[in-house]
């Protein structure tokens, strides 16, 4: 008979989390923080002072499941995501690690379209002429 715990069913939606596997936490946050850049670590260690200072809830738990959720997000994405939850104030608001994971996520699932999107409204650089070929022609 199969235990619960052998079922691969158990993973989170979100980030892939397993629940029954055994992970060395500390060991593990030291190996998805070594994955980026300096500026995506110092600003990842400020934003998570903030959360862990404001919120009672938020831990070394569950800012190991958010470095686990954004572990394959690329740093301008995980940048950009720290910065608009730290200009809105959602650690103040009691929003944690989960809200700033899924920023981060949407951010980067949605990075295409919103490309597609500003290039539309804002349109293309209108084409060079070259005033000094009329000039030589006289």
């Amino acid at each position: 008979m199969k235990k619960i715990s052998d079922s691969q069913t158990f993973k989170c939606p979100s980030c892939g989390y397993s629940y029954f596997k055994k992970y060395n936490k500390s060991k593990e946050i030291k190996d998805l923080i070594s994955l980026r850049n300096k500026k995506t670590v110092k600003l990842i260690r400020n934003i998570s002072k903030l959360i862990v200072n404001n919120i009672d809830t938020e831990d070394g738990g569950t800012y190991f499941l958010f470095l686990y959720g954004i572990r394959d997000i690329d740093d301008t994405a995980v940048q950009w995501g720290i910065e608009q939850y730290y200009q809105a104030g959602h650690y103040a608001k009691g929003k944690g690690f989960a809200y700033l994971r899924s920023i981060i996520q949407n951010r980067n699932s949605n990075a295409n379209s919103i490309r597609k999107n500003e290039r539309r409204m804002l349109g293309t650089a209108p084409p060079v002429i070259n005033h000094e070929q009329g000039e030589k022609n006289e």
